[in-house]
C-alpha cells in the first residue's frame, strides 16, 4: 500500500501532531476569544436597548398633550364595588 514509495503512515503522523497542538490551543486561548465576544455582544444589546428607551422616551414626550378619557368613557364604566364583606361570620348559636 505504497503511495509514489511512500507509506501512508508517514501522512498520519504529522497530521496527528497537528491536530494534538490544535487541541493545546483550546484551553486558555479559545477561553479569551469567547469572552471577547460576549462581552463584544453585551455591549451591543445594552446599546440597543438604551437607544429603545430613548426613542420611546421621546415618542412619548412628542404625544403628551393627550386628552385623558371622561369619566363616562373609561373602561370601570357600570362597575360597582362589592357590597359584600369578604369575611362573613357564620351564625352560630350557642
Amino acid at each position: 500500500m505504497a503511495m509514489g514509495g511512500r507509506s501512508p503512515l508517514l501522512l498520519v503522523i504529522p497530521l496527528s501532531m497537528t491536530f494534538g497542538r490544535a487541541a493545546a490551543l483550546a484551553e486558555p486561548e479559545i477561553c479569551y476569544v469567547l469572552d471577547g465576544i460576549l462581552f463584544l455582544y453585551g455591549i451591543i444589546l445594552t446599546a440597543l436597548y438604551c437607544r429603545i428607551k430613548v426613542m420611546n422616551a421621546r415618542e412619548a414626550e412628542a404625544g403628551k398633550p393627550k386628552a385623558k378619557k371622561p369619566v363616562e368613557e373609561s373602561i370601570y364604566t357600570g362597575l360597582t364595588p362589592h357590597a359584600q364583606d369578604t369575611y362573613e361570620t357564620i351564625g352560630m348559636k350557642k
